[in-house]
């Protein structure tokens, strides 16, 4: 079995129609169009090329319509990458697993099956549940393998999120386990289309005499094969003058995704303040964006090579999908009344800090210079309102991830963001300091990490305990 190590995934679907979307499950898909009003390649399209298709959406078995109630069966499977087959794990036989979509209110309650030999559990990324429902073993038991727990708990904010297990993270999540989660506000304006785009990287360097420790992944690999819902440079084909909502999830464990300028519409934690149509999006690991892209011509979606030991990389761009559209015509952006909200006004005082240290091959990689679960527990009151500062002096960028919260990041490197940034995963580059705001509103023992897997799984994780 080719073992892949780090914390990605990967992804096949089969075509099925997306227009008019049909939960399904099973190694299926939906089938879509796309394409970008900011050409950024001219390459042709070819027959070998496979066709874009969205994940599967999961059943919903409840008819009432604030309910979304869906099973989910974590299992074996071999993914197909390239000329790669790769023993690993699936949500219902399905990498990416169902896509759930859920609207703003809903109670949502997913039956999850372990049929895996090992233990796992599911966390909702993104996502604020009650802490019990958070998928994390820090004082609770894994779901043994063989049995079954249900999540449930209400969705109260708009957005694109993801789930994968908070268990032996590092592998699981690496070996397929991981979706795409999306809770949708019925007053967005409706695209003419929706894409899924879950990005994976795959490590081309790889050693069939030593398949037993293979890494497909590396870390920082300077030869690795990004793939859209695990296909390699799929093709998306739209009618002319299409507007199309475009929902992106970088999955992968170590590679950032640095991407042209394009109508970036949300972040983390739902539509922006403000489209910007100038800024390069960067998806570190953990990262989602949304955008809107007019089908007006053909186009190449191309990412720049990025590396976390330092930022943009020298290479040529890479192509990451092919959109074309019949009969091209020019299309009208949507009107998504977005708010202007401006940033609250950083106080000066800091409540808490954490600082970033460590480095490959060394003693491990740490927050406070504690390794997990080693930590001191931070403590907060319930309601309070907090002012966190992230420091990074490490050699490598991190991706500060934190459960059960939202924060607003009120500066980077001293400068403050032009619009209102509320988010739940924060790149900070190296020698960085980024200020957050955030209210302790949900009570538990949150956990706050890098969300590059291998540096979470070495020890650059700790705690952040809200109310008594």
């Amino acid at each position: 079995m080719r073992r892949l190590l780090p914390v990605v995934f990967a992804v096949a679907c089969a075509p099925v129609e997306v227009d008019k979307p049909t939960p399904a499950q099973g190694d299926t898909a939906t089938s879509s169009s796309n394409t970008s009003s900011d050409p950024t390649s001219t390459t042709p399209v070819t027959d070998a090329a496979p066709d874009f298709a969205n994940p599967a959406e999961a059943i919903d078995s409840d008819p009432a319509d604030n309910v979304l109630h869906v099973a989910l069966t974590a299992g074996t499977k071999s993914h197909a990458i390239g000329d790669q087959v790769i023993d690993g794990y699936a949500y219902n036989g399905q990498t990416p697993g169902p896509t759930l979509r859920a609207k703003i209110g809903d109670t949502v309650i997913v039956d999850l099956q372990n049929d895996l030999d090992v233990e796992s559990t599911i966390h909702w990324h993104g996502v604020s549940v009650p802490w019990a429902m958070d998928g994390v073993t820090w004082q609770t038991a894994p779901i043994a393998a063989g049995a079954a727990f249900t999540y449930t708990f209400e969705v109260t904010e708009a957005g694109t999120f993801w789930y994968h297990p908070h268990f032996d993270t590092e592998s699981q999540v690496d070996l397929g386990l991981y979706g795409v989660f999306i809770v949708e506000d019925p007053s967005d304006p409706v695209a003419d289309d929706e894409l899924i785009l879950v990005f994976d990287t795959w490590d081309e360097q790889h050693d069939d005499a030593a398949e037993d420790v293979a890494d497909h992944h590396g870390l920082d690999s300077t030869r690795t094969l990004w793939t859209v819902n695990g296909l390699v440079q799929p093709i998306y084909t739209a009618a002319g003058g299409e507007r199309v909502r475009v929902r992106a999830v970088n999955v992968s464990n170590t590679g950032y995704l640095d991407l042209p300028p394009t109508l970036l519409i949300a972040g983390d934690q739902g539509l922006l303040p403000a489209i910007d149509d100038q800024v390069r999006p960067l998806l570190a690991p953990g990262d989602r964006a949304e955008f809107e892209w007019g089908m007006d011509t053909l186009w190449v979606l191309q990412g720049q090579p990025y590396s976390l030991n330092g930022g943009p990389a020298w290479g040529d761009p890479y192509d990451l999908m092919t959109l074309t559209v019949s009969l091209p015509t020019t299309s009208v952006p949507l009107d998504w009344g977005l708010s202007g909200a401006l940033p609250t006004s950083d106080p000066g005082f800091t409540d808490i800090t954490y600082v970033f240290t460590g480095e490959a091959g060394g003693d491990g990689w740490m927050i406070n210079g504690e390794i997990f679960p080693d930590v001191t527990i931070e403590t907060v009151p319930l309601g309070a309102e907090v002012i966190v500062e992230v420091r990074n002096l490490s050699p490598t960028e991190h991706p500060f991830h934190l459960h059960g919260h939202h924060f607003e990041v009120l500066s980077t490197g001293g400068v403050p963001p032009a619009f209102q940034s509320i988010e739940d995963t924060v790149n900070v580059r190296i020698g960085e300091a980024i200020r957050l705001r955030l209210v302790a509103d949900n009570p538990g023992d949150w956990m706050a990490h890098c969300h590059i897997l291998p540096h979470a799984h070495q020890g650059m994780m700790t705690v952040l305990r809200v109310g008594p």
